[in-house]
């Protein structure tokens, strides 16, 4: 039995029900933003995910990739409202948030995703990594380029260039990056000895 307030996928039940055709519905607000009636025992059953905005969206683009841009949107709010996200700690521990426009209304979010060139390859970024999610600070782009803005990421700057390791390893293409972050752990800074292409013995011998 739903409790009001309780979430099914993209439904929240409202509480409000009615019997019709000897069915029983309830008042659920997606999160699309529309409240609708819908059968109770299709969302318990998780057969009814949303008011049917995931079978069809005014951009054209597939169920299927209607409901990747979900998923997007869905693990972006986990991340930063929910403690038993296992990303938690960088996001909602670190006072990041969800802008009030796109919050509790995937539409808004998804007007806002379609219009600014999301596609099924590309994730969502922050521009300032210390800042939340909001349209002003949030970009798309390919999930190698957002694996070189983590927080967690070791940057290295040479001759007033600064760059992530991997960047450089592509650049040089000499050395394999986790080289560079094994030697780098180790408490090797110098950015010649870190992307040196070789035993560093070598360098000692000299």
């Amino acid at each position: 039995m739903l409790e009001i307030g309780e979430k099914r996928n993209m439904l929240t039940y409202l509480g409000d029900s009615k019997i019709v055709n000897k069915r029983r519905l309830g008042l659920f607000k997606c999160d699309c933003g529309k409240k609708k009636y819908i059968r109770i025992d299709g969302v318990e059953a998780e057969t009814t995910k949303s008011c049917g905005c995931m079978r069809k969206n005014p951009y054209g683009i597939s169920s299927c990739e209607w409901e990747l841009l979900y998923g997007v949107y869905s693990n972006m709010i986990k991340r930063c409202y929910n403690q038993h996200s296992d990303r938690y700690y960088s996001y909602g521990a670190r006072g990041i948030k969800v802008c009030d426009e796109w919050n509790g209304n995937f539409r808004e979010f998804a007007d806002f995703a379609v219009k600014n060139g999301w596609n099924k390859n590309l994730s969502i970024e922050r521009k300032d990594v210390n800042q939340n999610y909001e349209p002003s600070n949030c970009t798309f782009i390919t999930m190698k380029e957002q694996a070189r803005n983590k927080t967690n990421c070791v940057f290295i700057t040479i001759n007033g260039v600064k760059k992530c390791v991997a960047e450089w390893c592509e650049n040089f293409k000499i050395i394999n990056a986790k080289v560079v972050y094994a030697r780098y752990k180790r408490g090797i800074r110098e950015p010649e000895v870190l992307l040196y292409d070789g035993d560093l013995r070598e360098l000692r011998s000299r």
